[in-house]
């Protein structure tokens, strides 16, 4: 699931809010983009009167980051572009400059080098007065997150898992990765309320897709799917798994699938940015084939951690720390000398402006603690310090933010 920033309305902020229930204060403590700029997910901010907060006016994609690195991310792109396409948004970033956002991120955020993640984008139409037309002329808003990656179970890995079937009363464009989620959460809750993993859907008595994965069916060896049409979202799986079936001699086609095929599979399972490939082995209470995961998704299991590792590292190399330094050599945008704001994250505990104002003076004699702006972070146990400090040359700088960035107080610099 998705964590959300709080919204803000003028300057009060509502009740902070996360898809999860949980209180602000408990949310990750990570940066995300938001229009533009970077910041702490706990201080970012969008208008209620966003089309996407109002109507669910908005676009997404997931892109899975395995050792820092994006898997399948021009994969990604491209889908992002032809959803923005169909619901008439024009896209507001370059594939290179989306790149750009996902790689700071994954610079700015080093829990990324540790374990895996995800990158959360998302682009609505914007903020405008509340009314069903397409309002035009209206900037979009574009955010980017990183969450953790929640990998399967050895126990599912190793025994599949359970889902059940329903009708698909989703609507006719499911080829579209919308922000309108209500029918999936709506399908999803069918499975948590029986137990199960997924709520497998049939459109008139033929395979569809799971409320947040697409599904996919072995008979006789054969590898078969359903077709890339408007119901169904053409995961970025499709055509990894076509690749991967290729390579290892599995047959593989794209075609309507029935109710009775889809019971009476030799193998069934699940794909999706973070299930990567997931044998089912229970249907609607009963054993799918042998009720073990079959000899097919083995192959593609092995063959999909394979395609992981063998992925292309990220345009950047990841920093080693949450800081923005300067990079040596480098064409400066910095006159000098010149005020230049430093934001410090740190706990919100006695001493922590002081440290951090000392540690400006240092490498600023004419810092003046006036220039120091403060503003508490949603839950309250974070303090957000901005530094005015009077850059006089790279070195300067360079100093500077590797001694903040130094100090156990400082959670992040910016």
């Amino acid at each position: 699931m998705h964590t959300h920033p709080s919204v803000q309305v003028g300057r009060r902020a509502a009740q902070p809010f996360s898809a999860d229930n949980l209180p602000m204060q408990a949310l990750p403590d990570t940066f995300c983009f938001l229009n533009g700029d970077y910041t702490a997910l706990q201080d970012a901010r969008i208008s209620v009167l966003d089309r996407g907060f109002i109507f669910g006016d908005g676009i997404y994609e997931v892109i899975p980051v395995y050792g820092g690195r994006l898997f399948r991310f021009d994969e990604h792109i491209a889908r992002l572009g032809r959803s923005l396409a169909e619901v008439q948004m024009a896209n507001p970033h370059t594939a290179e400059e989306w790149r750009d956002i996902a790689d700071n991120l994954i610079q700015r955020n080093p829990s990324t080098r540790e374990s895996d993640h995800t990158v959360y984008l998302q682009v609505t139409r914007g903020v405008a007065p509340r009314d069903h037309a397409i309002p035009p002329g209206v900037k979009p808003t574009v955010f980017a997150m990183i969450n953790p990656l929640k990998s399967q179970s050895a126990t599912a890995r190793a025994q599949g898992v359970a889902c059940v079937t329903a009708d698909d009363f989703r609507w006719k464009k499911g080829h579209i990765k919308s922000t309108s989620l209500l029918p999936a959460v709506l399908a999803r809750q069918i499975s948590v309320e029986a137990g199960a993993t997924e709520t497998i859907l049939l459109r008139d008595g033929i395979l569809s897709e799971a409320s947040s994965s697409n599904v996919w069916v072995v008979k006789d060896g054969q590898l078969m799917g359903a077709p890339r049409d408007h119901l169904v979202l053409e995961g970025i799986r499709y055509g990894l798994l076509e690749t991967l079936c290729r390579d290892a001699g599995i047959p593989f086609e794209l075609r309507k699938i029935s109710h009775a095929e889809l019971l009476a599979a030799d193998e069934v399972m699940l794909s999706s940015a973070t299930k990567e490939v997931l044998a089912v082995t229970r249907l609607d209470g009963q054993p799918v084939g042998s009720g073990q995961p079959g000899p097919v998704y083995q192959k593609l299991y092995a063959a999909y951690q394979a395609a992981k590792a063998a992925s292309e590292p990220t345009a950047k190399a990841p920093a080693p720390a949450a800081a923005s330094v300067p990079i040596e050599g480098a064409e400066s945008l910095i006159e000098y000398p010149s005020l230049f704001p430093i934001k410090v994250m740190g706990p919100k505990v006695e001493g922590f402006v002081e440290t951090m104002a000392a540690i400006a003076t240092e490498h600023d004699p004419s810092f003046e603690i006036s220039r120091v702006q403060m503003r508490d972070s949603s839950g309250g146990k974070y303090l957000s310090v901005t530094l005015t400090v009077t850059a006089t040359s790279r070195e300067q700088l360079d100093n500077l933010y590797r001694a903040l960035t130094a100090h156990p107080l400082a959670k992040y610099v910016l």
